[in-house]
């Protein structure tokens, strides 16, 4: 009777510790997806508004705005302590890439979105600012 008991006991811990260790998991990996779905997506703003340059008085140019304004809320509530913190850094600077320091600031957020989400690649600043805003962006 008592292995009886014990053998219930065992499978009853068992299925319970599976059932918090899978729901821990996917708690952690439905934030990693939210958190990289607005990187990507404040990214894709900030390219639409590069190369579209669309007035901000147009639809257009209103919905974008409220695409990056989302975007830049999402990154807020689900973005890593440190890309919060790059981000804040490019925003003091002005959030656009007239200076080198803006730029630098700005591919120092995109390295750190990158590590957030990859970490197991590392990629040379120089090399990402390069591919993000060309090489000509560098010189300037």
């Amino acid at each position: 009777m008592t292995v009886a008991l014990f053998s219930f006991f065992g499978v009853v811990t068992g299925a319970l510790l599976q059932y918090f260790f899978t729901r821990h998991l996917d708690r952690q990996k439905h934030h990693r997806e939210l958190r990289t779905l607005a990187y990507t997506d404040f990214l894709k703003c900030v390219s639409e508004h590069a190369n579209l340059r669309t007035p901000r008085e147009s639809a257009e140019g209103r919905d974008l705005g409220f695409r990056t304004a989302d975007a830049k809320c999402r990154i807020c509530l689900y973005g890593s302590p440190v890309v919060v913190s790059a981000f804040a850094t490019f925003e003091r600077l002005g959030a656009t890439m007239n200076t080198e320091a803006q730029r630098a600031a700005f591919t120092q957020m995109v390295l750190e979105m990158r590590n957030d989400s990859a970490p197991n690649g590392q990629v040379e600043p120089a090399e990402l600012e390069t591919v993000l805003l060309g090489y000509g962006a560098q010189k300037i």
